[in-house]
């Protein structure tokens, strides 16, 4: 989940200064939507991936 994270943020800049050059508020811009999407991503993966049980109404402990 880290490298996939890693890799929308850098893949993000990347794309930027393909098209846009020395511009540090495009690059704020970015970065803020860059983890933003990351975060979505890794809350989806854990949300599947580690709490995937189903919880059925009232369970008793």
């Amino acid at each position: 989940m880290f490298c996939l994270g890693l890799g929308l943020t850098s893949g993000a800049l990347a794309l930027l200064h393909t098209y846009v050059t020395d511009h540090p508020s495009a690059e704020l811009g970015v970065l803020v939507l860059a983890n933003l999407a990351a975060t979505v991503l890794r809350f989806l993966l854990l949300r599947h991936w580690v709490f995937r049980g189903g919880r059925t109404g009232n369970q008793e402990i």
